[in-house]
């Protein structure tokens, strides 16, 4: 994962996926699975948000997700694709963040994707804004994650 010169939170859910799930797929499949009200809370943001001048999540239809480099998916910027780990990310005012999708070997012998959140605040209003979002990053992240290996 690229990093940010340091973080000041990190978090990672991992989950098992089919035997030759590539970290694209799993990203795909991952970011396919938001569901409505997500998009809602996240266009809420985005209007609480904007005097401020941050970034907004650009809204992508199912058939329009395509895991590529500069593409835009939601709230995450695709910044490299490799075979085992796609990086996103964005960075802002008060805080760059890293998303990564990766994909590896697990414990018990077959395929795991490990989805990873990496934040650096740069000021308080980063720390303030991400106080105000964890609790629903905490609810939402780990049930995106699984529902989007059920499919």
């Amino acid at each position: 994962m690229a990093s940010l010169g340091g973080y000041d939170h990190v978090d990672a859910v991992a989950v098992d996926i089919p035997a030759g799930t590539s970290a694209a797929e799993f990203a795909h499949r991952v970011l396919a699975a938001t569901p409505e009200w997500v998009h809602r809370l996240l266009d809420l943001r985005d209007k609480i948000t904007a005097p401020f001048g941050l970034h907004s999540q650009e809204r992508v239809a199912v058939p329009d997700i395509r895991i590529e480099p500069g593409r835009k998916l939601g709230p995450i910027l695709v910044r490299s694709v490799s075979e085992d780990e796609v990086l996103g990310g964005e960075d802002d005012k008060h805080l760059d963040f890293r998303a990564s999708f990766a994909v590896r070997p697990s414990a018990s012998g077959g395929l795991e994707g490990v989805f990873t959140t990496v934040i650096r605040f740069h000021n308080l209003a980063g720390r303030l804004y991400f106080k105000a979002i964890q609790p629903f990053h905490n609810l939402i992240i780990p049930r995106l994650v699984a529902s989007g290996i059920r499919g």
